[in-house]
């Protein structure tokens, strides 16, 4: 049995059946500049979060560089593991989260739906800044990698956080008791390690 609740003019479940899906995350610290720069200012061992629901092998989903070689323009893209081998030294962690079947779908509706408008979304990089000062910056339709994930999360009734998604930063993910660890090591090797 399952249960709704009603948040901003939308339907959210929050009590579901027995049968469950998998939603999985996954952490990386690229060699990016920008990588570089989060990871000396937090210590954090991943600076980047991306969410994926058709396995551990993806495609996944996250706020990022639209091009390789330009930090900017960013926004929702879709991010294929394994595909750039350049990324194949990439340090990276996969969790994975097990939810009910209508939570699970309530997620997919919600990033089926931003996907395809995924032209209205940018990157929150002023987000990024006050996140670090533990100031919580919402910005319409503006998200970095972890606030959007976190927000998916939030908004499906998957978990609780503990804190405001604006302020959810890639490490915090290792910290839900919820998420199991399912691979750490090279994202070239991940699909190796974890078959779809």
């Amino acid at each position: 049995w399952y249960s709704w609740y009603r948040r901003k003019g939308e339907s959210f479940v929050t009590h579901t059946s027995c049968e469950e899906k998998t939603i999985y995350i996954l952490l990386t610290r690229s060699g990016t500049w920008f990588s570089r720069l989060i990871h000396f200012a937090t210590r954090d061992d991943y600076t980047h979060a991306s969410i994926g629901l058709d396995g551990p092998a993806g495609p996944f989903y996250s706020f990022a560089r639209k091009y390789e070689r330009f930090a900017l323009p960013a926004g929702l893209v879709v991010e294929e593991v394994g595909v750039e081998t350049k990324r194949g030294q990439i340090p990276c962690c996969l969790y994975e989260l097990s939810v009910p079947v209508p939570v699970y779908d309530c997620l997919r509706l919600q990033l089926n739906r931003m996907y395809a408008q995924r032209d209205r979304y940018h990157y929150n990089l002023l987000g990024v800044l006050t996140c670090y000062f533990n100031y919580p910056l919402p910005r319409e339709n503006h998200y970095f990698c972890s606030q959007f994930a976190a927000t998916l999360l939030e908004r499906s009734g998957a978990v609780e956080l503990g804190k405001t998604p604006d302020l959810v930063r890639p490490a915090d993910f290792c910290q839900i008791d919820r998420f199991r660890p399912v691979y750490q090591g090279e994202l070239g090797n991940l699909r190796e390690a974890v078959p779809a």
